[in-house]
């Protein structure tokens, strides 16, 4: 099982004038075209061969297409049965 969850900076959200769904809205729709199931609020799960690959490409497209998006971002992290990886940290470093 692979699982991306998104963990919101309120303050800085607040600040940008906007609202946790609405930074959701495209993960969601993204998820849904591709059957990855939202189990709880901000938390995108998914199982299969090409789970990892759909996943990472939230977190890809999202954050390369919206940088000011990580300012919204108090973590970002992506657990592969068990193996952690810190998506915000890597993505600050990239951009």
């Amino acid at each position: 099982m692979v699982k991306l969850t998104f963990e919101f900076d309120k303050a800085e959200i607040a600040k940008a004038g906007l609202t946790e769904d609405e930074l959701l809205a495209e993960v969601r729709t993204y998820a849904k075209k591709n059957k990855i199931s939202e189990t709880s609020h901000g938390v995108f799960e998914k199982d299969g061969e090409d789970a990892l690959c759909q996943i990472m490409m939230i977190a890809h497209t999202l954050l390369c297409d919206r940088p000011h998006y990580l300012d919204c971002l108090r973590s970002l992290n992506m657990d592969d049965d068990g193996e952690i990886e810190d998506c915000l940290k890597i993505a600050r470093e990239w951009l």
